[in-house]
């Protein structure tokens, strides 16, 4: 095993163990560790079966597979923050929504106790 695939699997295991800690403390929902969750596996894959990345990356001209592997991370990091983005817009619709409602509530309530 390479430097490089222990400093994978070492970063990997860490990683997981505290998406595990933060799954386990109720800090974060199921849902939303399920993306996170697909990272540490792929480096662990990626690890432990480098030949088929590695021709990957030759084939599309990377000179280092750390400089392919950086960029299929930030690529999934970058996924990984569009559908949060998503998430939060959907988020903020709802509370708005939720918001209007609430004040129409507020306002029947304040008409009907002031007959």
């Amino acid at each position: 095993m390479t430097n490089l695939q222990i400093e994978m699997t070492i970063a990997a295991l860490v990683l997981l163990v505290f998406i595990i800690m933060c799954l386990r403390r109720n800090s974060m929902s199921i849902k939303n560790s399920v993306a996170w969750l697909f990272l540490p596996i792929i480096f662990i894959v990626v690890a432990i079966f480098p030949e088929p990345l590695t021709a990957l990356a030759n084939w599309l001209g990377f000179e280092t597979l750390s400089n392919f592997i950086f960029l299929i991370t930030i690529a999934l990091l970058i996924l990984i923050c569009f559908f949060l983005t998503i998430s939060v817009s959907k988020q903020q619709s709802q509370i708005t929504k939720l918001i209007q409602e609430l004040s129409i509530l507020k306002h029947d309530q304040n008409k009907k106790s002031k007959s």
